[in-house]
């Protein structure tokens, strides 16, 4: 369970070393033969910082959303949330930047 929850995408073919320290980090060719395996369109995740908000592995169908703007008041990141609509289920990104929050 811990490489599952643990483990990042990466835009190399194969299964490598996590730049975290925990889990692997796991190429298209792996994402491609799960999703395959599992039936499934794409596999969305989080807990990882994405300047933008989002981001698209190589070849499109893993997706990293990360809903925390300017991630520990220090990262200066975009949040981001993702919708998926009609019989397509084609993904919409929402960006957002973060507001400062009011002093005590």
């Amino acid at each position: 369970m811990c490489e599952c929850l643990w483990s990042d995408p990466c835009n190399e073919n194969g299964r490598h070393v996590s730049k975290r320290g925990v889990g692997l980090a796991f190429g298209p060719d792996v994402a491609e033969k799960f999703l395959r395996t599992n039936g499934l369109k794409y596999l969305i995740r989080s807990h990882e910082v994405k300047d933008e908000g989002y981001e698209y592995q190589k070849g499109q169908r893993v997706i990293t959303i990360f809903s925390a703007p300017n991630y520990c008041d220090t990262m200066g990141n975009k949040g981001s949330y993702i919708t998926m609509k009609g019989s397509t289920m084609e993904p919409t990104f929402h960006k957002y930047t973060a507001v400062v929050s009011p002093t005590p």
